[in-house]
């Protein structure tokens, strides 16, 4: 029965009783309280309590009907609350949003401390924004760029991340963008801009770029790779000299950079760089005997070697000995295999 019924029907059913009781005793009677006295007519005392009782279930119900009608909508706020959470946490936002049962905030608990990703590549959901969300997240971690503005991931979380890098290895002109201001993104994207850069344009594009970027070890040889095979436009030898120091080469490091350079630079050019950079670094000198080997420059060699103890160097020793004894092998043969 609805609220308006059983009122209805509740102050019917008083008034009759009223009347009822009224068509047979209409006197009236006194009640006497401390100085007070009541005076009502007998009908009016005899439905005073069920006119109470019907004011006490009209209280009742209202107030359970409040309390019902906050709870209803506390759950339909949680509902939407729990969508625009999942969309925080798809796009790796830190959301605000709390809930009033206690369920779905210990969930929200939970789920702020995990990684969530699809599962399939046919991702599907009657909420359109949760559907393209995860529909973008596939295509970013499938390689392909999203430039979809709808919905800003977190610029430092791993999907935003996984779309700059996707978008940089596509892009080359955009990877020299990153170049040129390298100290705003991580170390990771310069690297990957640095490579596709690298791999796509002219050490005389490479070459302006290079100012105010930092490189690490990988970098470096890359960029030597690229430099020895154009020497129209190489570096300066003092350049690549100052980038073996800044990364702290290693003596396979120098070994990659003699085998590199050596068909590109002229011998005296090689011979003079690897000379300095072993008076200065003894991880090099390994390097600079394959050097002076290379070019048969035995001399130098054996002056080199008689500076170190008689047990270094061993294998270019041997090499000079045989040189020395008129018998022909070529360092590869040895010990030199890169």
């Amino acid at each position: 029965m609805g609220l308006k019924k059983y009122v209805a029907f509740s102050l019917l059913l008083i008034i009759a009783v009223y009347i009822f009781v009224f068509s047979i005793q209409a006197g009236n009677y006194t009640v006497n309280i401390l100085d007070y006295s009541i005076d009502l007519p007998i009908a009016a005392w005899i439905v005073l309590p069920v006119a109470v009782l019907f004011l006490a279930t009209i209280i009742h119900i209202v107030f359970y009907g409040f309390k019902n009608y906050l709870q209803t909508s506390s759950v339909k706020k949680d509902e939407e609350n729990i969508i625009e959470f999942f969309k925080d946490v798809l796009l790796e936002n830190n959301s605000n949003k709390k809930f009033k049962q206690k369920a779905l905030q210990e969930l929200a608990d939970i789920l702020t401390q995990m990684k969530i990703s699809p599962k399939t590549d046919n991702f599907e959901s009657s909420n359109s924004d949760i559907k393209n969300i995860v529909n973008n997240i596939i295509k970013i971690n499938s390689g392909e760029y999203v430039s979809d503005k709808t919905f800003k991931f977190n610029r430092n979380g791993n999907v935003a991340q996984k779309n700059l890098l996707n978008r940089v290895n596509g892009d080359v002109d955009y990877s020299i963008d990153i170049l040129k201001k390298s100290k705003d993104f991580s170390s990771e994207i310069v690297k990957a801009a640095f490579t596709n850069v690298i791999n796509n344009k002219s050490m005389t594009t490479i070459k302006k770029l290079l100012d105010g970027l930092k490189l690490d070890k990988e970098m470096v040889l890359e960029l030597m790779k690229k430099d020895s095979e154009n020497s129209e436009f190489a570096l300066e030898h003092d350049a690549i000299i100052k980038y073996t120091k800044d990364v702290e080469f290693e003596k396979e490091d120098y070994l990659t950079f003699a085998k590199l350079y050596k068909k590109s630079v002229q011998p005296d050019e090689l011979i003079k760089m690897f000379e300095t950079i072993s008076n200065e670094n003894e991880l090099a000198v390994e390097a600079y005997l394959v050097i002076l080997f290379e070019y048969e420059m035995i001399d130098k060699a054996r002056e080199l070697l008689n500076s170190y103890a008689k047990e270094e160097y061993q294998p270019y020793r041997a090499l000079l000995d045989l040189k020395d004894s008129g018998k022909y092998y070529t360092l590869e043969n040895l010990c030199y295999n890169k």
